[in-house]
């Protein structure tokens, strides 16, 4: 066990994750975050949470796409 701080805002953030009151914290964190470091498990998570959907996305590829066009294929 380890105590950690957490301002109110992250707090609330967290408490949002619960899927009831019987899960702790812990299996939140566990559930929600993927282990650091692998690429199955960055894949579970957005296959899990269907991250494909969020709104954001189009932004972020658009913006890829656009410094893409500017930087040129660095194969060629």
């Amino acid at each position: 066990m380890k105590t950690i701080t957490l301002d109110e805002v992250a707090y609330e953030r967290l408490k949002a994750w619960k899927r009831g009151r019987g899960e702790s914290f812990s299996s939140v964190i566990k559930r929600v975050l993927p282990e650091p470091g692998t690429l199955g498990a960055i894949l579970g998570f957005t296959e899990i949470h269907q991250t494909q959907a969020l709104a954001g996305n189009r932004v972020m590829e658009e913006a890829v796409e656009a410094r893409s066009a500017v930087k040129g294929d660095p194969w060629t």
